[in-house]
């Protein structure tokens, strides 16, 4: 098969780990994160046949799974008066991770979820995902400026509600 579809199909194939991998650190909670991901690449094949030919897929992708997991969370907040906890477990590298050390991640994932969504979805395209700033602006809107700035933000609310360095 050739064309279109089967471009798009490859680059599902090839993106949705990582995209998977995002919403989950997004959404803390990976069952959501699976319907949001599945919802991203419907999306995204509705709209594939209009993509430039030159336009960065990936950024593309980052976007369209920001404004899912955004859409997801406030229809969550209205019915439930809190944004899902980080889940260690879900974190790579933890699985041997002490009690304190676990303990230390959900104190981060709590403040994480404080973050207003864009700063949350800045920082995580930033940390996890590697995006350049004008990357992540083209995820979650804005300016490469912008998309610093958010950063930028978030981090610093981090240090403060965590009451020490972050790297």
């Amino acid at each position: 098969m050739r064309g279109p579809g089967a471009l798009f199909d490859q680059l599902a194939e090839r993106r949705r780990p990582e995209i998977l991998a995002y919403l989950v650190r997004m959404l803390g909670n990976r069952d959501d994160a699976e319907d949001a991901c599945q919802e991203t690449f419907l999306r995204a094949h509705a709209a594939f046949g209009r993509l430039d030919g030159a336009a960065n897929t990936r950024a593309w992708l980052y976007r369209i799974a920001t404004n899912t997991a955004l859409n997801l969370a406030r229809g969550r907040s209205r019915r439930i008066s809190r944004l899902a906890e980080t889940d260690p477990d879900t974190l790579a590298g933890v699985a041997g991770a002490g009690v304190e050390a676990r303990e230390d991640l959900r104190a981060v994932g709590r403040a994480v979820a404080t973050l207003p969504p864009r700063q949350r979805a800045a920082l995580m395209l930033r940390c996890f995902e590697g995006l350049e700033y004008a990357d992540i602006a083209a995820s979650v809107g804005g300016t490469a400026e912008a998309a610093r700035a958010n950063v930028y933000q978030a981090v610093r609310k981090l240090r403060a509600a965590l009451g020490k360095g972050l790297a």
